[in-house]
């Protein structure tokens, strides 16, 4: 570009910071028009600049940008294609030049500057705000893979930007993008369309109840879905962001998780931590993968414990299921009766190899499970100050304990199976010291919870070489872990 353009584009970037300043303290009557006009300007130039020439790039979509950002929405008009392009010469550089950093962050600032701007800007016609609404879509779902390699891509404001534009729209526009969304992520055939699942996530979270019921039909579609079609998940990165999604709703948007949806998300769950989950063909942190596990399943415990009556049964299967991925398999051949389970990896997780267990960090999480499991939250203050105005007009009354005594009495009846897997699994596989010691308090946390009726069940399920695993375990509860009173 010659030295003259090169002026003229610091003449804009000076303009419009002079600009933001005088509309600041008051401004003057025809700014709005000479805004407009130093726009046309920089969208000009733009198409000028030599695509190698990424540092002018910004410069011009950072000055248009502002001049966009302090035009008043009619003033602002349409996104030339000229400058969308720009978005796909600089995601291509990007994917094609990883190794290139600075140039690689300078696209990263183009990109998002682009993106913004998009936003900023209105539809062609009124017919074509669908179309619109789909590249937003497209962009944020780049955006989003780029934040996670790009340092100058902030993927939460990105997606702060996206939610805030999606408000927006109308209820027929979010419909059709929710839907879009579901069947292009979760498909009948082919689960290779991960990518999306960021864009749906954030969708189905947004605050606003004009499309309550409508979402809680979907979930339930997803949770359908995601429960038939697990096996065709063969990324380890898609499964884990759809426990993010899943982490997601749970978390802001509790209201969606309706009985059924509770009840598919555990089964989904159980599945996924057995022989019959994904098994995945791309290098797997298996880590990751159990530490995500563990944290749907956390706030499942937490948040959700109103469904937890009568469904004791499946978060039990979890954790025992849950269980296997710590431990060490034994060599073939060193014990006739493990020799088979071993050959078929018996209980583990399919996305386990034969070898491999997970780290001492993934049993404290574990532990920590349980001991959400046996000692239930304290009811939240607004419920006890509830209750206690209720009790002051003479309407209720309640026990303090009246909550948590009904939640053992339902655990109870399922917990000492827990503690049975447990010692089967000592019997059949190896633990780490480190994995064992975290294990123990967990372990502990569930005798705490266990009577002496419980204890003899445990007993009775027991064969006898299982039988001296427990009686061990138990002999050090009572030696350490039990509270003595001196």
């Amino acid at each position: 570009m010659q030295s003259v353009e090169k002026l003229n584009i610091g003449y804009v970037r000076l303009f419009s910071i002079s600009s933001s300043f005088l509309e600041t303290i008051g401004g003057l009557d025809e700014l709005p028009g000479r805004l407009a006009a130093v726009k046309g300007k920089i969208v000009e130039n733009i198409s000028t600049v030599n695509k190698d020439d990424f540092a002018m790039m910004r410069s011009l979509v950072l000055s248009l940008s502002e001049i966009y950002s302090l035009l008043d929405p009619k003033s602002r008009g349409i996104l030339p294609m000229t400058v969308l392009n720009h978005v796909s010469i600089g995601i291509s550089f990007i994917n094609s030049n990883t190794g290139d950093t600075v140039n690689a962050e300078i696209c990263g600032e183009i990109v998002q500057a682009i993106f913004e701007l998009f936003l900023l800007s209105s539809p062609q016609k009124a017919h074509d705000e669908l179309t619109r609404t789909q590249y937003i879509v497209s962009y944020y779902v780049t955006l989003h893979d780029l934040s996670t390699r790009i340092a100058t891509v902030d993927g939460k404001m990105i997606r702060k930007l996206f939610q805030e534009i999606a408000k927006s729209w109308s209820a027929s526009i979010y419909g059709e993008i929710v839907d879009e969304l579901v069947h292009i992520s979760f498909p009948a055939t082919d689960y290779s369309q991960g990518r999306y699942i960021e864009a749906l996530a954030c969708l189905i979270t947004l605050d606003g109840s004009e499309h309550y019921a409508f979402l809680v039909k979907k979930m339930s579609l997803i949770c359908c879905s995601l429960v038939v079609g697990l096996r065709k998940i063969t990324s380890s990165k898609l499964f884990l962001k759809i426990l993010r999604m899943f982490e997601s709703v749970l978390k802001e948007q509790p209201s969606l998780v309706s009985p059924f949806v509770f009840e598919q998300m555990s089964i989904f769950l159980i599945l996924s931590t057995s022989r019959s989950g994904p098994s995945f063909i791309d290098e797997c942190d298996i880590d990751e993968v159990y530490l995500s596990l563990c944290s749907v399943t956390s706030t499942i415990l937490l948040s959700f414990s109103k469904f937890l009556r009568g469904h004791h049964n499946l978060v039990i299967r979890l954790l025992q299921n849950l269980l296997y991925p710590l431990c060490v398999p034994r060599p073939i051949g060193s014990n006739r009766r493990i020799e088979k389970s071993i050959q078929n990896h018996w209980k583990r997780a399919a996305w386990l190899s034969r070898t491999s267990a997970c780290s001492a960090s993934c049993a404290l999480a574990y532990s920590r499970l349980i001991s959400n499991l046996c000692e239930p939250p304290a009811r939240s203050w607004k419920d006890s100050r509830k209750r206690i105005l209720a009790d002051s007009h003479g309407t209720s009354s309640f026990s303090l304990s009246s909550t948590a005594g009904v939640s053992r009495r339902a655990l109870s009846k399922h917990a000492p199976y827990l503690l049975v897997e447990y010692c089967y699994a000592n019997l059949n596989y190896n633990f780490d010291p480190a994995t064992r010691q975290a294990l123990t308090q967990g372990i502990y946390t569930l005798l705490d919870s266990l009577g002496q009726n419980e204890l003899k069940i445990v007993n009775a399920a027991l064969d006898g070489a299982a039988r001296a695993i427990f009686k061990t375990a138990y002999d050090d509860y009572l030696k350490f872990g039990k509270w003595h009173e001196i």
